[in-house]
This record gives structure tokens, C-alpha cells and sequence, in this order.
């Protein structure tokens, strides 16, 4: 691994790292929404998330627990598998966060993650395809 390839890959696993600690927590994961949809509603959406159910926060807890692991097991071992299975998975979830606002009516302010999503997708791409595996 060169040190562009680990610095990429890392700085793409620090970035899930933070975002998917909120949502990990259940003190912090309404918070996190909240927020989400205070932005979204100055961006023109509603302003007040829906009341979950305990299942919707379960998936939501879980969402970031797997996160975090994902995130932590990319900063301790960042290789170029790794780095390239995260960014086709990025690439997917990118689209289907997309899809939900498009066709689900998903809140609009979804779309700043499609965009990171998609950025952490193509750092990595450009960086990890150089080399043979």
C-alpha cells in the first residue's frame, strides 16, 4: 500500500466513523435525526422527523453499530481489498439513498450523504484501480 492509498482509505473510514458513532448510540441517534431534519427543513422539507417505532430505531441502531465496525476495521487494516469493497459498497448505497429520495419521498437533505457517498466511492476508486491486485 502506498501512503495516498492509506491515507484515502482511512480518511474515508474516519469520516463513516463519526457519522455512524451517532447513529450507533441511542442517546445520540435521535439527536442526529433531529438535526437531519431541522436542515432539511430549511432546505424546503419537512422540518420534524416522524415518531419511530422501536423496530425503526433497532434498524437504525444496528445501521450504525455495523458502521462503526466497518469503519473501525478499515482504519486498523486499510488494504486495497478493502478499500475497493467499500467503494463499490458506497457506490450502492449512494444509489439506493438516491432512489429513496426520488421515488420514496425520503427527505431531500438525504442527498448531501448520496454526495459523500459517491465522493468516497471515487477517491478511492481513483486511487485503488492503479495497481494489480
Amino acid at each position: 500500500m502506498t501512503p495516498a492509498e492509506t491515507r484515502v482509505i482511512r480518511g474515508c473510514a474516519i469520516f463513516d466513523l463519526v457519522v455512524t458513532s451517532l447513529m450507533a448510540v441511542p442517546l445520540t441517534a435521535g439527536v442526529f435525526i433531529d438535526v437531519l431534519y431541522l436542515v432539511n427543513g430549511r432546505l424546503g422539507g419537512e422540518a420534524v422527523a416522524p415518531p419511530f417505532v422501536a423496530v425503526q430505531w433497532m434498524f437504525v441502531h444496528l445501521a450504525g453499530a455495523l458502521g462503526v465496525l466497518w469503519a473501525i476495521a478499515r482504519i486498523v487494516e486499510p488494504t486495497r481489498f478493502l478499500g475497493l469493497a467499500d467503494a463499490a459498497g458506497r457506490a450502492c448505497v449512494g444509489g439506493l439513498i438516491l432512489w429513496h429520495v426520488v421515488a420514496g419521498g425520503a427527505p431531500v437533505v438525504l442527498l448531501a450523504f448520496v454526495a459523500t457517498e459517491w465522493l468516497g466511492t471515487l477517491l478511492q476508486w481513483v486511487v485503488l484501480r492503479k495497481r494489480a491486485a
